[in-house]
Parts: structure tokens; sequence; C-alpha cells
């Protein structure tokens, strides 16, 4: 699946490359297409994430339930929107990352201090075939490394990269932390058993973690999620439109975002002043 998508985008940006002038000329501007192309090769990546779900009759919402209860995780972290929107892709895409694992000589189970007294060997990350098919996209180099490493351990025992604390990026532990509770909760539900009460059960498991696999600020968050869940909170769960999913590759940086709200605002405030305006000459 991983190069069938790969193709799709060496399609669509070849496309793109060879059109001719006079065409070009045609269209209302270069960037429409440019977004036409970004559009299309992301809805090629989701489409890969829903034909994963769609094959796990066990758990057909994994994609779904990690994007958002990641996102609502952010938003307990009070994270900055474009980091919010960076996990909620991240979380559609995640289980692309566990796509045909290649070898190498950094196998599972093998830390990197074992190579440095190795030197003849040079360590190197497990290529994973999907997250190296997300480079080729390269707004989405950022996803793809929140993927490669959702899979590192708080004490640095984990992999690829056997990273620690807090060198892990925060969406990677974020990811990580959701993806497991996420995947614990689907596997324990059953008609003996009410949703609270799986969360509960999933929510213990992620505790007896947390100082060795998981962030324990993190497991903290968690916990008060869960028990917002508990007391009513509902989050939404629904598969993206691919055909408006562009915004989710919004590389806006803090600062853009902040600008473009404190205009939103002054606009506001001039439309209610014009309308008391109004009113007043009424």
């Amino acid at each position: 699946m991983g190069k069938i998508v790969a193709r799709v985008i060496d399609y669509l940006q070849i496309r793109q490359a060879s059109l001719s002038p006079s065409w070009s000329s045609l269209l209302p501007a270069s960037a429409s297409l440019d977004s036409n192309l970004i559009s299309n090769e992301l809805q090629a990546f989701l489409r890969v994430a829903e034909l994963i779900d769609q094959t796990d009759i066990s758990n057909p919402m994994a994609a779904a339930e990690v994007a958002v209860l990641s996102e609502a995780m952010a938003q307990l972290l009070d994270l900055p929107s474009w980091q919010l929107h960076r996990l909620r892709l991240a979380g559609l895409l995640h289980r692309i990352a566990f796509l045909q694992p290649v070898e190498t000589s950094l196998s599972a189970g093998t830390s990197v201090s074992e190579y440095a007294e190795s030197p003849h060997i040079a360590p190197a990350c497990p290529l994973v075939p999907g997250i190296q098919v997300l480079r080729k996209m390269q707004r989405l180099s950022a996803i793809a490394t929140i993927l490669t490493h959702q899979s590192e351990w708080w004490n640095g025992t984990g992999q690829p990269a056997g990273l620690a604390g807090d060198e892990i990026p925060i969406e990677s532990r974020i990811l990580g932390l959701v993806a497991a509770f996420q995947q614990r909760v689907s596997q324990q539900r059953s008609p003996a058993l009410s949703l609270e009460e799986c969360m509960a059960q999933a929510l213990v498991v992620c505790q007896s973690e947390q100082g060795d696999r998981w962030d324990v600020k993190l497991v903290e968050a968690l916990g008060l999620l869960v028990n917002a869940l508990q007391q009513g909170l509902s989050l939404p769960v629904a598969l993206p439109k691919t055909a408006s999913g562009l915004w989710l590759v919004d590389s806006h940086s803090q600062e853009d975002l902040q600008i473009a709200y404190d205009q939103a605002q002054a606009e506001s405030s001039l439309i209610a002043r014009s309308s008391l305006g109004e009113e007043h000459g009424h």
C-alpha cells in the first residue's frame, strides 16, 4: 500500500511539473494548483489510514478516536493551535507507522548504548515504509517525525532512537500514550463491561507504566480527561471528509495564528461599533 501511495504522489508531482505554459496560463493562479496537489496527496494518505482501520474488525475507529483524544489532551496541556492540528493529523495517520517494518542493524530490544560499544556497527533507526512515504510530502515531514518517535519510552529504552524524557517530542509522547490507551479500551470492550469501566481499567494499566514508558505529567492529564469523559464530557468522533482535509497541514506558526486572531477581533470590534453608531443614528 505504501508503494501505491508513493506512486500516486510521484504522478501528481510530475504531472504538475509537466504542464505546458499555455495550460498554466488558463489556471486562475499557480497557487490553486499547488493547493489542489497538496489536497490530493493528503487524501491519498488519509485513504490508506481509512483502509487500515476497515481491515481491523476489532478496532475499526482507532484512527478517529486517537485523533480526537490526542487533540483533547493537547487542549488540556494548553498547547498552541498549530500543535493541535498536527496532533490530530498524526492521530489519523498513526497506524501507518506500523506497516511492514524493515529490519536493520538496530533491531527491537537492542539499545543504542550497545552500539556505542561496537563502533564497527553503524546504528540506524528502522525504516518504516509508511513513514518513509509520508516524508515524500514535505509538509508532512513534521507528522512523520511524530509518528517515528511515538514508540519511544520515557526511560530511554524504547525504539527507534532510544530517546528519553523531554528528548521525545511532546506530540510523540501524547500520541503514543493515547494510542496505547485507546487500544486497551478497545480490547476490553464487552457486553459485561461499560465503556466507563473499560476506560478505568485501561487508565490503571497506563498509570502502572508511568515513569518507565510514559511521561508522568501526561498520564495525569489522561486521568483528568478520562474522569471528564466518565462525568459526561462528549467528544464527537467522526472520520474527516478528505475533500476538506487541507486545513490539517496548515503550516502557520503560532505567531501567524495570533496575528490572524487579532485581526479578526479588530474587525469584529469595528463591525460592532459601526452597528452601534447606526442604532444611535436611528
